[in-house]
Parts: C-alpha cells; structure tokens; sequence
C-alpha cells in the first residue's frame, strides 16, 4: 500500500487523451469534446469536455472551460466548472476562478484565484 506521501503525489489520470491542438498553433472559438483531449497551443474562449481536458506544457489559455475532469500543465486563465478533479502540475499555472469536486496543486504549480470544492449530493 503506497505511504501518504506516495499517495499526494499520484495524480488523478488514468488514460492518456487524444492530441487536439500542437505548440505551433493559434486558436480562438468554441471547442466541445466528448472524448478525452489535449491543447499544447494557444487558445481564447470557450471549451467543453466530456471527461478529460489537458492543457500541456506549451498551452496558454485564456478561456471559460467547463470539463469532467481538468489537468494544467500550462497556463490557464478563465473560469472553470468541473464535475470532478483538476489538478495543476509542476510548471502549471492558474489564475481566475475554479468550481470543482476535488483541487490538487501539485510542488511547483500555481493556483491565483477563488476556489470552491463542492460536494455532490
């Protein structure tokens, strides 16, 4: 059984998502997504995500994002309606508002802003 300190540092995803966007692009709109997906570019406005939304290392996001789950690698600022976890990793930073069932900043994320952490009934 893994100590608590394994524990902390074990991240919510358990499957890899599809490639959505690469580090060269520029994109503004609307996106949606019933599968699992990745940004790695750049990004402003709205996202949808049935499951699981990364933003990569090379992401920089300025967008209202409502997903399943949530994974910042990148940069993100916006406003976020989750009905499960986010998690922001080593190099991931976040700025602006969260709303989600769990948050988990790993060392060397950021997280600037206003969370809430709401309980399902």
């Amino acid at each position: 059984m893994p100590s608590q300190e394994e524990r902390e540092g074990l991240s919510f995803i358990q499957a890899a998502p599809r490639m959505v966007t690469l580090p060269e692009t520029s994109i503004s709109g609307k996106l949606s997504f019933n599968h699992s997906a990745r940004i790695d570019s750049r990004f402003s406005g709205e996202v949808r995500a049935g499951e699981l939304l990364v933003l990569g290392p090379k992401a920089e996001v300025r967008a209202k994002i409502s997903a399943g789950h949530l994974q910042v690698e990148g940069s993100l600022v916006g406003k976020v309606c989750v009905s499960g976890w986010i998690e922001i990793h080593q190099g991931g930073h976040f700025q602006g508002e969260i709303e989600s069932g769990k948050l988990k900043v790993f060392p060397g994320g950021t997280f600037e802003g206003r969370g809430d952490v709401i309980k399902k009934t």
